[in-house]
């Protein structure tokens, strides 16, 4: 007796063991509410190629699946079944799709789940973009510039709105791979606006999850770091609407303010209108402001200041967007471009707004 119970204990220390080391169960159903063309129901992870799944199940004739099996619990991933491609963040639990007027989420049956606070998040964001594509709605077929140009200040608020509320989201799952798939999800802003993309780094704070999405993101960063303009500001040498060329050694001992922006740009017109209302302020300051035109079409240019009655030095570059060469070598990739540059001819700031510039001057 006494050598069967110790057998019996060895055997269940055992199977304790293995237990230990077997990966959490979860469960996920759902029903696409039509039928799938391609059955294949799956999970895959942030990084991994296209349909790389690590679960997968198949669809029955109606569109209804239950995909259950061992997973690694606190890992970002998304659920793919016909055309959707569904945000979840993966643990012990039961999860179900659910379809709110014409989008789906997955949500877990526990209330307080991290899930369902990551859908949460993913309506407000949700509420956000269809604000601002109301706003978007018809833009690129009004071709009266200055209509155009006050439509898009409206979004640019909205917009900087929508990217608030992702930092905020950012923070609330800081610590989570959660955090990490919402930057993920948005590399496409990220690699073409680097001061969002440093806020949302800076957003991650100092826990951030290891793994192959931390690897990915990282890399993306320094990689959009390598593609902004520091140090010393290149020179130039341009001519303003009456032939005076100036030079950056011009601005030597002084900030300066550079705006490369064009006729052609709404983005561009609106910006001309808001330097319009505190460019007295900058020059109180003593900021030199000077615009760089990237027009190839002097009337067009010569018109656009009029009607945006500028009041700062307006310099051009004929050549155009595409050929100019001061627009590489500042490594502008799309107008309106803004750099703070100090006495010394250093990039200070990459489009700062008024308060960063009274503060680098302070």
């Amino acid at each position: 007796m006494c050598l069967m119970g110790k057998n019996i204990l060895i055997l269940m220390c055992f199977m304790s063991l293995i237990a230990c080391k077997r990966e959490a169960v979860f469960e996920l159903e759902g029903n696409s509410e039509q039928v799938l063309r391609e059955r294949t129901v799956g999970l895959r992870y942030p990084t991994a190629p296209g349909r790389q799944y690590f679960l997968s199940t198949q669809a029955d004739s109606s569109g209804h699946f239950l995909l259950t099996g061992e997973i690694i619990p606190g890992k970002a991933a998304s659920l793919n079944f016909g055309y959707q491609h569904l945000p979840l963040y993966v643990e012990k639990e039961h999860y179900r799709v659910i379809k709110e007027n014409d989008k789906y989420f997955v949500v877990s049956d526990r209330k307080e789940s991290l899930q369902n606070r990551y859908v949460q998040y993913m309506r407000r964001i949700d509420s956000l973009d269809a604000t601002y594509n109301r706003l978007s709605h018809g833009y690129d077929t009004i071709f009266d510039i200055n209509r155009k140009a006050q439509l898009s200040d409206q979004m640019k608020r909205e917009f900087a709105l929508r990217n608030d509320q992702v930092i905020s989201g950012i923070k609330e799952f800081a610590g989570t791979e959660i955090a990490l798939n919402i930057i993920n999800e948005l590399m496409y802003l990220c690699e073409v606006d680097y001061r969002f993309f440093t806020k949302a780094m800076k957003a991650l704070g100092d826990s951030i999850p290891e793994g192959d999405l931390k690897d990915k993101i990282t890399e993306a960063y320094r990689q959009a770091q390598g593609r902004q303009l520091t140090g010393k500001a290149p020179v130039f040498r341009l001519p303003d609407v009456e032939g005076r060329m100036y030079t950056l050694e011009d601005f030597k001992g002084k900030y300066l303010l550079i705006d490369f922006w064009a006729s052609w740009c709404a983005p561009c017109r609106a910006k001309n209108k808001e330097l319009n209302k505190y460019y007295q302020e900058l020059k109180d300051l003593g900021v030199n402001v000077v615009s760089v035109s990237l027009d190839n079409d002097r009337k067009k240019w010569v018109k656009a200041m009029e009607e945006d009655q500028v009041a700062w030095l307006q310099l051009v570059d004929l050549d155009g967007f595409e050929k100019s060469k001061v627009r590489a070598d500042y490594k502008v990739s799309g107008v309106p471009t803004v750099y703070l540059i100090d006495p010394d001819g250093d990039v200070l700031i990459t489009g700062p707004s008024l308060e960063e510039i009274k503060n680098a001057i302070k």
